[in-house]
């Protein structure tokens, strides 16, 4: 395969499989696979052809349509479910390829009424808010209402779900049992298909729920979804690149747009050909990356193609270096830069070429 770049970021397709059955041997339940956001930028069609045919893995949950169609063509057949709003324009499209949506408004539910003309009724799950106050129904008898005015020859009412806003935080675990206590009175008796409120968080940090389908997310690529380090999930991307020049500079001199670092004493300042229009923002400066076993300070302002790192006689033009991975972790970057691991993997950007392996061979 050409490699036409430097910088790459390199996945680890087989520790998605260790992640999910390790969640597995936790829930005990089966999972939908979440890979929105190019499957939070580890490349969507890729997680999912390697978790097509696990049989812990039921379905999976996308955020556009798009997203879900590419699946379908990449022969995808297992549920795949439309997190949230999709111009229903494209209803034809939902149907033909068995595309199941999220059913969040009243106001949502009569624009598929009103434009529906077709044999096959329109799978969905009806999403109940909880306490985020995003999308979703947020009282018992908005559900009631929805469900008794749902034509059953248009709907098919395959699943309900909601999703927490506090379950990854500790200090707020009342908050959490309150939107898990309002999701089960909220749905009552009612019986469907699927039923799901764990996401990552909630297998993780809590007791089983009602939910007979879980939602595995960050978790699925390594990631703890409180971006605390994790010893029992293996993260699954890392990042690199490597030294694109090396020069020695003066006391004095500065470094990068704005003169914003100046040498304390003469220095080696290495170049790497990554930036922030590869989704390594500005606020890094000042971090650090891995090169040979040691750790060396960015200077200078990130660039949009490059930027300079402060090294020793120890490195060479060609060595590679870690941006995040096994040395530096999401979880420690994402403190370092006052975030969470999921915007860092999902800022790399398209033009950073995947390389992906499984089971330590390049696929």
């Amino acid at each position: 395969m050409a490699q036409y770049r430097d910088t790459y970021a390199l996945i680890q397709l087989d520790y998605l499989e260790d992640n999910v059955n390790t969640l597995y041997q936790k829930v005990q339940k089966p999972m939908m696979a979440i890979i929105k956001a190019n499957a939070y930028g580890h490349g969507y069609q890729q997680v999912a052809n390697i978790l097509k045919d696990n049989p812990v893995i039921a379905m999976f949950g996308v955020a556009t349509l798009k997203e879900a169609i590419d699946l379908r063509k990449a022969g995808i057949d297992k549920d795949i479910l439309v997190l949230g709003a999709i111009p229903l324009e494209d209803l034809d499209m939902v149907i033909d390829y068995d595309i199941t949506l999220t059913l969040y408004s009243q106001e949502y539910m009569h624009e598929i009424i009103y434009l529906y003309h077709h044999q096959k009724p329109v799978k969905v799950h009806i999403k109940i808010d909880t306490g985020m106050n995003r999308l979703g129904f947020k009282t018992k008898e908005e559900f009631e209402d929805v469900l008794s005015a749902c034509p059953p020859h248009i709907f098919q009412i395959d699943g309900v779900f909601t999703h927490f806003a506090t379950a990854d935080d500790a200090m707020q675990n009342e908050a959490y049992q309150q939107q898990l206590n309002g999701f089960n009175e909220i749905i009552g008796s009612h019986q469907f298909k699927y039923i799901h409120c764990q996401n990552s968080a909630a297998m993780i940090y809590h007791d089983t729920t009602k939910s007979n389908i879980t939602r595995i997310g960050i978790a699925l690529y390594g990631v703890d979804p409180a971006g605390e380090e994790c010893k029992t999930l293996k993260q699954a991307m890392s990042l690199y690149t490597k030294v694109a020049m090396i020069k020695q500079i003066k006391k004095g001199e500065h470094v990068g747009y704005g003169y914003t670092y100046q040498a304390l004493e003469d220095e080696y300042i290495a170049t790497l050909p990554i930036g922030y229009a590869d989704g390594f923002i500005r606020a890094n400066q000042g971090r650090c990356v891995y090169i040979n076993g040691k750790e060396y300070p960015i200077v200078g302002r990130v660039c949009m193609d490059q930027m300079m790192v402060k090294v020793d006689k120890d490195v060479k033009v060609h060595d590679e270096v870690e941006i995040f991975g096994e040395h530096i972790s999401l979880a420690r970057m994402a403190k370092e830069l006052k975030t969470i691991p999921y915007e860092i993997t999902c800022l790399v950007s398209e033009r950073v070429e995947r390389i992906y392996k499984y089971k330590d061979k390049i696929v």
